[in-house]
């Protein structure tokens, strides 16, 4: 009798296991518990599937999910002067949970977009889109599917621009609006979604489809919550009122080393920096920085750098 009791029971317990195994996904994105929802999200946003979360919400519905600020300031663009004195800086970020690296580059005329030499069938890594291109820096920039599940960064979405002429987006519709990093032919970073007639009205030379803003028009855009992408290794650019751009790489997925950073944490950075306009770039182990001849940070993926698409590099 007990014998059967016990059968039972482990009976029910398998059971409500193989349930919970089946119903737990569908708790996670479509329950009441939104931040669990926000967190995991986010995550897949961030892996080599992104576009398997674009299955089941559109582009509205994740905004709203992993909290992306919507604002409706108009972008105020700065007078530079063109004064800038050429000089590229280098120095360490560190705080309790991560450690990282901001690059200030005085010019910024001299940032530019490059691409993988074969764009839309394989990328390369930072290193060597800055080789190729003879750059004395790089980071990684915009987002991209692996599609083919063998990360090689191999398709590139949105817009990508480079001296003014669209290397992705050619074909697209001229109200159709991205996200967009990038800069004018004044230097100026641009930041925020735009069509492509109006980055064409704005005179954009330089850029790739990526963000969301973090600080617009000297104001931090995430005031709430941590910017719902959760904790990694994160990439950001940023310019101060005289045209400085800041490239910032903080590491992560490394417990002895730099758990990561936020959204949140990358704007506070940046806004601390003197940004008066900066947006996040393409993270987790695509996070990469080169600069004068090596990788300066530890990049989060076990084989060393990630295959990308796009990169801005420092000429």
């Amino acid at each position: 009798m007990r014998r059967k009791i016990f059968k039972e029971i482990v009976k029910f317990f398998a059971v409500m296991f193989i349930l919970f195994i089946l119903t737990a996904p569908v708790l996670v994105l479509f329950g009441p518990f939104a931040n669990l929802k926000r967190t995991v999200v986010g995550a897949i946003l961030q892996s080599k599937h992104p576009q398997y979360i674009t299955w089941l919400f559109s582009q509205d519905e994740l905004d709203r999910i992993v909290g992306k600020n919507e604002t409706s300031q108009k972008q105020e663009l700065l007078k530079l002067t063109g004064n800038a004195d050429g000089s590229i800086k280098l120095h360490t970020i560190e705080a309790s949970r991560y450690r990282g690296f901001i690059l200030e580059i005085a010019d910024p005329k001299r940032v530019q977009v490059a691409t993988a030499g074969q764009l839309g069938e394989r990328g390369e890594t930072t290193s060597n889109i800055a080789i190729d291109n003879k750059a004395i820096a790089a980071i990684n920039a915009g987002g991209f599917y692996d599609d083919n599940g063998t990360g090689t960064g191999r398709k590139p979405y949105g817009f990508i621009i480079h001296n003014g002429n669209f290397l992705l987006g050619e074909a697209s519709l001229p109200e159709e609006v991205n996200e967009f990093v990038g800069f004018n032919q004044e230097g100026n970073l641009l930041v925020g979604k735009y069509s492509k007639k109006e980055l064409g009205q704005m005179g954009a030379q330089e850029g790739i489809s990526f963000g969301p803003p973090l600080i617009l028009n000297g104001k931090k855009m995430i005031t709430n919550g941590d910017g719902g992408w959760g904790i990694g290794p994160r990439t950001a650019i940023g310019q101060r009122k005289d045209g400085t751009i800041l490239f910032l790489v903080i590491d992560g997925r490394q417990p002895s080393y730099s758990l990561g950073a936020t959204l949140r944490d990358a704007q506070d950075i940046l806004y601390e920096e003197g940004a008066y306009t900066a947006a996040n770039l393409d993270g987790g182990s695509s996070s990469t920085l080169y600069f004068n001849g090596e990788v300066v940070n530890k990049p989060a993926d076990l084989l060393g750098e990630r295959m990308i698409p796009t990169a801005f590099i420092v000429k």
